[in-house]
């Protein structure tokens, strides 16, 4: 018997705030799953498999990563979060991949470019 592995997505994304450093991932992660819930139900969020894989707000970016099948799903949710604990937040999905690796490469190009600036 030939059991397939449920293909990833990871979405590198954006984080827009002006109190950044009040945060943790804890509570980021809670805000993306509760706007799951709130707009799709339970039944859609128990298909995501949603999994935080690097949160650096100092340079206020994320990556998740998800169920193929639910990408855009994610997408919509990350995109209708609006605030955190009363603190205005948005977060703006940049680019999705099949690939940790690929994100990476993107991620490097687009906020080390901060540095040398």
């Amino acid at each position: 018997m030939i059991v397939n592995k449920e293909r990833q997505r990871y979405i590198l994304f954006r984080i827009f705030s002006e109190n950044k450093s009040k945060f943790d991932q804890n509570e980021i992660l809670k805000a993306i799953w509760q706007s799951i819930w709130r707009y799709f139900g339970l039944k859609e969020a128990n298909k995501t498999g949603l999994w935080l894989v690097e949160l650096d707000l100092e340079k206020d970016y994320g990556i998740i990563r998800c169920s193929h099948q639910t990408k855009e799903l994610v997408i919509s949710a990350l995109t209708l979060i609006t605030e955190i604990s009363s603190e205005k937040m948005i977060f703006s999905p940049i680019k999705t991949s099949g690939t940790i690796r690929s994100l990476v490469k993107v991620k490097e190009k687009i906020f080390n470019r901060k540095k040398n600036s």
